[in-house]
């Protein structure tokens, strides 16, 4: 890991719903229905790898359709704990996701997960992301916005939206510690985040179909959710609390 950077280590410690299976399940189940979907799964002679594995549940699940899945990640009780139930395609390794240890061009899936927002340099980590993946790679990219109204990590009303300095006071004021370290973005800045993409944005495409794309743990059947016509999710679209992208590397020839 560089120096100069300031890094969050074990955050599983720090949030201990990470290491929760029954929470976990669904967020799987929705990233593999949309794999799926993508045509990401099931190709020969493949490698994917999960950054920002904590305890491994998503790298786990990607174990029956791929030869080699990687899990990585700087949080040293997770990867323990991960390794504690080995599977034999399945390998766990202290890696920094802005120097990811894998040739150019050699990956077929890299899972990014509500990750970015932990990583020092965003920016350094999706250069990385397109460097290792293979011209017809695909990196599932699961992002929360900085227009939550409620912080997904702190679960503080609008501290996402707040200057560092103000948010580091709330924080202090509400019990939670006196360092907001996580860096949200808006779409916008998302957007521009991934503009070395190809991207194929799966947010309304799960909204629409819940039951196809398990989303019911954030859409409930019959509830208001449920029932919210597809335009309106459309006209507030750019405040929405998180997004699922599909990226793909830009052929420049």
């Amino acid at each position: 890991m560089e120096k100069n950077y300031r890094y969050q280590k074990n955050l599983s410690l720090q949030s201990p719903i990470l290491l929760n299976a029954e929470y976990k399940k669904a967020k799987v189940d929705k990233m593999i229905s949309v794999l799926l979907d993508a045509g990401a799964l099931g190709l020969k002679d493949s490698v994917a790898v999960d950054i920002g594995c904590s305890i491994g549940f998503f790298a786990k699940s990607l174990a029956p359709y791929f030869d080699t899945v990687y899990g990585l990640d700087i949080d040293e009780y997770a990867l323990n704990m991960a390794r504690e139930s080995p599977i034999d395609n399945v390998i766990f390794n202290f890696a920094d996701s802005m120097r990811l240890p894998f040739e150019n061009s050699s990956i077929d899936l890299v899972v990014c997960n509500h990750v970015y927002e932990h990583v020092p340099d965003p920016s350094r980590l999706f250069m990385e992301i397109k460097r290792v993946l293979k011209p017809e790679g695909i990196c599932y990219f699961g992002a929360a916005s900085s227009l939550t109204i409620i912080e997904p990590h702190h679960h503080l009303l609008f501290l996402s939206w707040l200057p560092k300095r103000i948010a580091n006071k709330y924080m202090k004021i509400m019990g939670k510690g006196g360092d907001y370290y996580e860096n949200l973005f808006t779409y916008w800045g998302l957007k521009k985040l991934i503009s070395e993409f190809h991207v194929e944005d799966y947010t309304l495409k799960v909204i629409r179909d819940p039951d196809r794309f398990n989303m019911r743990d954030m859409i409930p059947k019959n509830s208001l959710l449920d029932k919210t016509p597809i335009w309106v999710w459309k006209l507030f679209y750019q405040l929405l609390p998180s997004y699922i992208f599909v990226l793909r590397v830009k052929n420049n020839g």
